[in-house]
């Protein structure tokens, strides 16, 4: 299998993942509010069943996403932004994985810090990352990527990551706000990019002869 077709079946398999875990796990956690809590608490230390929302949620995806990234890398040589795109799209996986390694719990503080910083810089780079994809294939057409998909995607990633960095710490929203939000936005991005590279094949430069 070509790394091209890895990234893309790991591109639609990541979502299909996180939002089945999700859904199991917070249908059955009681008192757990589907569109307020955290995602982050229902991997929290002690709580039911967190090893497994944590491995299903933040490790295999963030594996999965590191996959994308890979994939990404492959499918096309266009140039250094497209590049730094897919090794972006690889430290987003690199970080959800370091999510889900340093886990809340509520016995200690600095545990709940590092949880906490980890999962912003993931948020952050994965919402910059498809604006810098677009850039990065904005000048090539035979690429044939969803480029204003990526467009669309980044710039209601960044929105909604900047409104909540903002915004939550003023109102007070909860996290949940912005999770959700975001996270299906990155899901059409998710499944729109692994039908690209299933779909495609791997794009070589040809050098331009004089």
């Amino acid at each position: 299998m070509s790394f091209r077709r890895a990234g893309g079946f790991a591109a639609l398999a990541a979502p299909v993942l996180m939002w089945t875990e999700f859904f199991t796990h917070a249908l059955t956690r009681q008192g757990y509010n589907l569109l307020t809590r955290p995602f982050s608490d229902l991997a929290t230390r002690g709580t039911p069943n967190s090893i497994d929302f944590d491995i299903g949620f933040f490790l295999v995806p963030g594996v999965l996403t590191i996959i994308v990234g890979v994939g990404l890398w492959f499918a096309a040589h266009e140039g250094q932004a497209w590049r730094v795109g897919s090794i972006l799209i690889m430290a987003a996986g690199v970080f959800l994985v370091a999510t889900g390694l340093f886990r809340q719990d509520p016995a200690s503080y600095t545990a709940s810090i590092l949880h906490g910083t980890v999962s912003q810089i993931c948020f952050a780079i994965a919402s910059v990352a498809p604006l810098v994809l677009f850039v990065g294939s904005m000048r090539h057409a035979h690429l044939g990527a969803p480029r204003r998909l990526w467009l669309v995607a980044g710039l209601a990633a960044v929105a909604i990551e900047g409104f909540g960095v903002v915004v939550r710490p003023i109102a007070h929203y909860p996290y949940g706000f912005f999770q959700r939000p975001f996270t299906l936005v990155l899901t059409v991005w998710f499944v729109a990019t692994g039908v690209w590279l299933l779909r495609g094949r791997t794009a070589a430069r040809v050098p331009v002869q004089a």
